[in-house]
């Protein structure tokens, strides 16, 4: 039954998926401005911002490992190596998984054969911690724009962000409470040694955490900054960047499908940039563009990794 209940997800995300990028591409076929000609200026000018986009998903990614490996050394000794190795797998599993559910059991099963206690509390450690920088990043992006655009769907964002916030300042900082105030509940019993993990953890690591997270969420901004720019060099520096913050909250609110997740993306990308005079046609190709270098890249290298891994205990299995 569960085989079929996965099959069944598998086949309604590839569906829904094609879908999608299949209404996208027909919309863009339909643009008057979507030539051979504009099509290969553009892709020729995008091409001369590929180095950088690349050394800037190599400095994120060098961040995401400084940030696992500072938390894994509370607990356990992990050489950069391993940290390495380990956030790349991670990526390889989340690419294959609904709102990338897969990223941290790959992670730390790649590293220990078995989830524990104190690896699990990390690992919502390191997820909560990413997830409180895109929000209260975020918060500021939204206040800039309800400043210069002046649209009611800011104001309601931001509204919106600000309980969430409200609610992932206690969870991140303050779990511990919980604890103590519903020791009584079942549900809380069972979580109680997660709780107690927590309540070890100095709260510098906390900060630092949340600080390294702020930085890579920066950087990604950054790198669809640089093709909004390119797109339409006449808008405002700063609202294009505030919008390619907005961006990749979106991406952190709605629920993603593992084998949608492009489709979904681009129509995210499609409404919200459709607020700027940039044409359709070239959103499609700066977050496709984004897909492939930030996902599918680290993925496919998590997946060779992954494969290096097991054939290598296979081969010292084969010797002893």
């Amino acid at each position: 039954m569960q085989l079929r209940n996965k099959r069944l997800k598998s086949i309604l995300g590839i569906s829904l998926g094609l879908a999608l990028i299949s209404h996208i591409l027909y919309t863009l076929l339909l643009n008057p401005s979507f030539t051979n000609h504009s099509f290969i200026q553009f892709f020729n000018e995008a091409q001369n911002l590929l180095l950088i986009l690349v050394l800037l998903l190599l400095l994120s990614s060098g961040i995401e490992i400084v940030k696992w490996k500072l938390l894994l050394s509370s607990q356990q000794e992990v050489s950069w190596k391993q940290a390495s190795s380990s956030v790349l797998i991670g990526q390889a599993a989340s690419f294959v998984t609904p709102n990338r559910i897969g990223d941290y059991p790959a992670r730390i099963l790649s590293l220990n054969n078995k989830l524990t206690y104190g690896t699990i509390t990390l690992s919502i450690l390191s997820a909560s911690a990413q997830t409180l920088a895109i929000l209260i990043v975020s918060e500021i992006a939204f206040l800039n724009l309800m400043n210069y655009l002046r649209t009611p769907l800011f104001s309601l964002l931001f509204e919106i962000n600000s309980i969430i916030i409200i609610g992932m300042l206690f969870f991140y900082f303050k779990i511990e409470v919980l604890s103590v105030v519903f020791s009584k509940l079942k549900i809380l019993k069972k979580i109680k040694k997660y709780i107690h993990v927590i309540q070890v953890i100095p709260k510098k690591l906390y900060i630092s955490a949340f600080i390294l997270s702020v930085i890579k969420f920066s950087i990604y901004s950054f790198q669809l900054y640089l093709l909004l720019h390119l797109s339409n060099l006449e808008l405002s520096p700063h609202i294009l960047y505030m919008l390619s913050i907005i961006y990749f909250w979106g991406l952190t609110i709605i629920p993603s499908i593992a084998f949608a997740e492009l489709g979904i993306r681009n129509k995210w990308g499609l409404f919200l940039f459709s607020l700027l005079a940039i044409d359709n046609w070239k959103i499609t190709i700066i977050i496709t563009s984004l897909w492939l270098i930030n996902i599918v890249f680290p993925a496919f290298i998590g997946v060779l990794i992954w494969f290096y891994k097991q054939s290598k205990n296979k081969w010292y299995a084969s010797v002893s």
